[in-house]
């Protein structure tokens, strides 16, 4: 019997859902730039559902999705589902982008909250004024 718990079905619905919603962003994303002439922002939050620390950097990411600008992701990680809350929400999918930037950036671990602004730079997630003053050093 098919279920949403049958992995073929949960990974058909998360391409559903993902192509979907890349292309809405991007025809949002082309439309915006084009009235602006100005690249976004992306925010990308390393975010659980099994993180004490989080619900200060969800909410924080939410405040910033309000801006012009500014393109918010939240990317729900499956590393703490092991303590025994399970993040409906997590992937293994957002861990591995999580980990490619550490990579990429030199890091020796991952963790939550994490912002990574542009692709370029991390924060910690609930560091509000080190974000909210990216878009001024924003490298050109």
């Amino acid at each position: 019997m098919w279920t949403f718990q049958t992995p073929p079905l949960r990974l058909a619905l998360f391409v559903t859902a993902w192509t979907a919603f890349s292309a809405a962003t991007t025809d949002a994303l082309s439309r915006n730039n084009a009235s602006s002439g100005e690249t976004p922002v992306v925010v990308e939050l390393f975010t659980s559902q099994g993180c004490s620390s989080c619900p200060p950097a969800d909410s924080f990411l939410q405040e910033l999705s309000r801006r012009d600008g500014v393109l918010a992701l939240s990317l729900h990680v499956d590393y703490w589902d092991y303590i025994g809350w399970r993040d409906p929400f997590a992937s293994p999918q957002s861990t591995d982008r999580q980990r490619s930037y550490a990579r990429t950036m030199r890091q020796r671990s991952v963790y939550t909250p994490q912002m990574v602004l542009d692709g370029k730079c991390r924060e910690l997630g609930s560091r509000r004024s080190t974000c909210l003053t990216f878009p001024e050093r924003r490298p050109p």
